[in-house]
């Protein structure tokens, strides 16, 4: 009997249980949706943008399953307490699910305004909820609207002196004073400069960038900055003041080892000035402008004797104006500013975020190679700048040097850095303990060579401030290979190290472009791991300024000198693939818009170099740069590219409603693709090039007739495999490899070619040390023998190029992609093989994060998923036993959590909306 009422009062137990689990269910599905990352243009709460209809984003997460967003509402004001019934804008109830790229629609924006807005949204159940309160600002959107002057310092630049081996001049030093009697309602500073600045404000510097205002064509645009500074005014007696030094605009640009130092800098202009000013307004209604000028303000040099971005910074502490930006100064000996006129270029706001720095990095130890040279190892290869706490005599100088590794005898190895002098000085004012860190250049190092200390250093002698425009927060990757997840981190490190306003090729040597080569293979890796939207924008424009007259984009951009041969093919291309990578990822179409008539012209110019609709590979060619033992010619390059530039177009316009463009497009791809396999491919599969680039190119492109492409990528698998399961490829095959064998169900191959530590691979650098992605796959070996053999002159150690295998980890390894652009429709395909045992992985996106974690254990396969809020999924299972799969511990057949859309020969495949899935499936 005891027994019996035991079974009952534990069934008892298990109903409540479940009663009190499916009640705690429907709760969690019946709470309101919630609204973050509100956003606008891609930024949180902007100020002083100048788009005159800048789009809305924002973000929803919510419990449960099929959560979605079924209506929303706009609402602006010019006050925060006017929201209520809002003066600016208010939108209809929109039936729609759409989150991103909604555009404004209300009354003229206004210069100088600042503008408060919040969403409100509808559930699937109609239950609505409101988010927090953002805002954006405008900036001056008239030329009318500046009253400053460009001016500066007059150095005595003398001609003699551009004919140095090195002209380093020092940056200038600009100042004022004013008054301020009445109570201050709101105050805001725009600036900017040709070439670099500092804003200063009453002791303190305004912001938390560096290297404003960013590098562009100065004589087609310049950026300005916008910034409140209602809270660091006060009444009384203010000072404003800027430092402003050379930077992209004067100073030392790329390829100073082919040509002479006097002819790589000044491609701009000579002289670098500033431009600013601050607009007061009073609680009176009144308002005042402080601006730059050549009358009132005053200049002088100072401390920092030499500032350039490739070769460092001199800073002498005894030179230095005590006070010089704080009010009671004496500026009596300074001299009046000299006066600059208007640069070419329209001023306007930046579209993007600031060089920030984005992380403080400790070292983990000190060495002493020499007597007195102490190297300071950071643990990882960095882009940014040291900061340097000492004290000593006054006139002590210290030197810092600047490495990513070191020679077999510990020393810094700084051969690779070319003509880069890479050094930063720093003389002591002998006034106790001294901290210091530069303010206009940055390096690429993971060494920091020190030499000059009176006393031995320690771990908090140097700090390391990794700078970069972007966090690489977006996005996580584990996998059971220990070598995989280093390779994750290193991609991730050179990403950031790379991505300074600008995508670079590398960040220590003297070159330092925007390779766009580099970076259109990059490019999708890029958006799993940070979110670039706003970078990708800037540099879009950036290719679109820097395209030539007759066509073509060029190597790099921004472009500020020619050279022979300004474009390449697989570089050129950057301009399409950048903006349909935007497209793809954010489901942005207005860079298509902006970007589509050049896009247009360049494909005039491949369809007018063409013959029969095959490129040749005219131009300066890089090939596939620096691959191994195999070449892929550069006409079949080129074709290959053409092929995929119209297959891109295409897409593009139908995407902005261009249907007869469309139409043109996709004819002419398939007039490509049909000349390209007539040429190239034979009748067994085979390519005529039989390279692994010239299969994974024509394979991922869609080059292929439909009946030999799995021949095709047979024939790649079987290459590597003989090849021992390395690789061939250079820049531009090695990305494609595996995208095109996972592509076509050679898993196996591509975790292979994935975990290999042989040479050429990833694993071969990471087993030899590297903590960064290398220009090299043998840069450096840890047998210090065979590194007397290697191209210094070309061998960098932070170069993203080959880390673009972070495409394939994420669209295969995690299966993690988008069916349509924006990832509102999600694919998740993982690539399964015995090969590794599992994968976790997530990423965030435009519409929220994707999580995909994969694992094999015996006979069972286990996937842990989780699709954001408002978006739906198709998910594939690696099984043809549809009935022993298991989602969220129910049989497929016993939940309506899914919809099965098909189990065939490979896999089952079902559509599920937002919410956590755990699959249990038999392999």
């Amino acid at each position: 009997m005891y027994t019996q009422f035991k079974k009952k009062s534990n069934l008892l137990y298990v109903v409540f249980l479940l009663t009190i689990s499916v009640f705690a269910n429907n709760f969690k599905e019946n709470l309101p949706l919630e609204i973050h990352q509100l956003r606008i243009e891609y930024l949180e709460n902007p100020q002083g943008i100048d788009v005159l209809k800048p789009r809305f984003s924002w973000v929803l997460k919510g419990d449960g399953f099929n959560r979605h967003q079924s209506a929303y509402q706009i609402s602006v004001a010019s006050a925060e307490n006017k929201l209520a019934g809002p003066d600016v804008w208010k939108s209809d109830k929109i039936t729609s699910n759409q989150t991103n790229q909604i555009v404004y629609n209300g009354k003229e924006l206004i210069s100088g305004k600042k503008y408060f807005w919040q969403v409100k949204v509808w559930d699937e159940n109609g239950i609505s909820s409101t988010s927090e309160i953002a805002f954006w600002s405008m900036g001056n959107l008239d030329f009318l609207d500046w009253k400053a002057q460009y001016i500066s310092h007059n150095v005595g630049y003398n001609k003699k002196d551009k004919y140095k081996e090195l002209y380093l001049p020092p940056a200038r030093y600009l100042r004022h004073s004013f008054n301020i009697k009445k109570k201050i309602k709101k105050a805001t500073a725009y600036t900017t400069a040709l070439g670099l600045y500092e804003l200063r404000l009453n002791g303190n510097k305004v912001g938390d960038d560096y290297l404003l205002p960013g590098w562009t064509d100065y004589n087609k645009r310049l950026y300005y900055q916008t910034f409140d500074i209602t809270n660091q005014l006060t009444q009384g007696e203010n000072v404003v003041g800027a430092i402003i030094a050379d930077g992209w605009y004067a100073g030392y640009i790329g390829y100073a080892l082919l040509v002479r130092l006097d002819k790589v800098r000044e491609f701009y202009g000579v002289n670098p000035s500033f431009m600013g000013q601050i607009k007061i307004e009073y609680t009176d209604g009144t308002s005042e402008i402080i601006a730059s000028n050549d009358k009132t303000w005053k200049a002088n040099v100072g401390p920092i004797l030499e500032a350039d971005i490739i070769m460092g910074e001199t800073y002498d502490a005894r030179l230095e104006h005590k006070n010089w930006d704080k009010p009671g100064f004496n500026d009596s000996k300074w001299s009046k500013p000299k006066r600059y006129t208007l640069p070419n270029g329209k001023l306007m706001a930046s579209p993007t975020s600031a060089v920030k720095n984005q992380e403080t990095i400790r070292p983990i130890k000190i060495t002493e190679p020499k007597p007195g040279t102490y190297i300071f190892d950071l643990g990882k290869n960095i882009a940014g700048i040291a900061k340097l706490k000492t004290q000593g005599k006054a006139g002590t100088k210290i030197t810092l040097r600047f490495g990513e590794i070191l020679k077999g005898n510990g020393t810094l190895l700084t051969e690779n850095l070319r003509r880069a002098r890479a050094t930063d000085t720093y003389i002591l004012s002998g006034n106790s303990v001294e901290t210091w860190e530069p303010r206009f250049t940055y390096h690429g190092f993971q060494f920091v060579e020190v030499t000059g200390l009176t006393e031995k250093p320690t771990l908090e002698t140097i700090t390391g401030l990794q700078l970069s425009s972007i966090k690489t927060n977006a996005s996580s990757f584990e996998s059971s290979n220990s070598m995989n997840n280093t390779l994750f981190k290193n991609i991730k490190t050179t990403q950031a190290a790379n991505f300074i306003d600008i995508p670079t090729d590398c960040p220590q040597r003297d070159e330092r472009l925007g390779w766009t080569g580099d970076a259109q293979v990059f490019a999708r890796s890029a958006t799993y791991n940070a979110d670039v939207a706003s970078f990708f924008t800037k540099f879009a424009i950036d290719l679109d300024d820097a395209q030539r007259w007759y066509g073509a984009y060029p190597n790099f951009a921004p472009f500020p000198f020619s050279r022979p041969g300004q474009y390449s093919p697989a570089w050129m291309d950057a301009g399409i693939i950048i903006p349909y990578t935007m497209m793809q990822v954010y489901n942005d179409t207005r860079i298509v818009h902006y970007m589509y008539e050049g896009m247009q012209n360049f494909m005039k110019f491949q369809e007018k170099a063409s013959t029969n609709y095959l490129r040749p590979g005219a131009g300066k060619n890089w090939g596939d740069w620096l691959s191994v033992n195999e070449t892929t010619s550069n006409d079949f390059i080129a074709s290959a590219y053409y092929g995929y530039d119209a297959k891109l177009m295409s897409e593009m316009s139908t995407a902005i409603g261009k249907t007869e463009d469309a139409n043109k497009y996709a004819t002419d791809f398939k007039k490509i693709k049909n000349a390209f396999s007539n040429k190239y491919i034979l009748a067994d599969g085979k390519t005529t090039e039989d390279s692994m680039s010239s299969y994974a190119l024509a394979l991922h492109f869609n080059l292929y007739p439909e009946e030999l492409a799995q021949k095709g990528a047979a024939r790649l698998a079987e290459k590597i495999k003989k090849n021992g399961y390395k690789f061939a490829t250079g820049f531009l095959g090695t990305k494609h490899v595996m995208l095109a064998l996972s592509k076509y169900g050679f898993h196996d191959v591509s975790y292979k070619l994935f975990q290999q530590t042989a040479y050429p691979s990833w694993g071969f650098s990471i087993e030899n040390g590297s903590t960064s992605i290398w220009e090299r796959w043998n840069s450096f070996t840890k047998d210090n023998s065979k590194n007397a053999n290697l191209n210094a002159a070309m061998n960098s150690f932070s170069h993203y190029a080959f880390g673009s295998v972070a495409e394939w980890m994420f669209q295969y390894a995690a299966g993690i992609d988008t069916k349509s652009n924006g990832y509102r429709d999600i694919i998740i395909k993982p690539a399964i093989s015995r090969e590794i045992d599992f994968i976790n992985a997530s990423t965030k996106t435009i519409n929220g994060k994707i999580t995909s974690n994969w694992k094999i254990k015996g006979k069972h396969f286990y996937m842990d998923i989780n699709i954001p809020a408002n978006t739906h999924a198709t998910i594939h299972i690696p099984t043809t036993k549809a009935s022993k799969i298991k989602l969220n511990g129910d049989k497929l057949n016993k939940t309506n959590l899914h919809k099965l859309i098909s189990s065939n020969e490979n896999e089952t495949i079902i559509k599920v909306g937002s919410g956590h899935y755990k699959i249990k499936a038999q392999l």
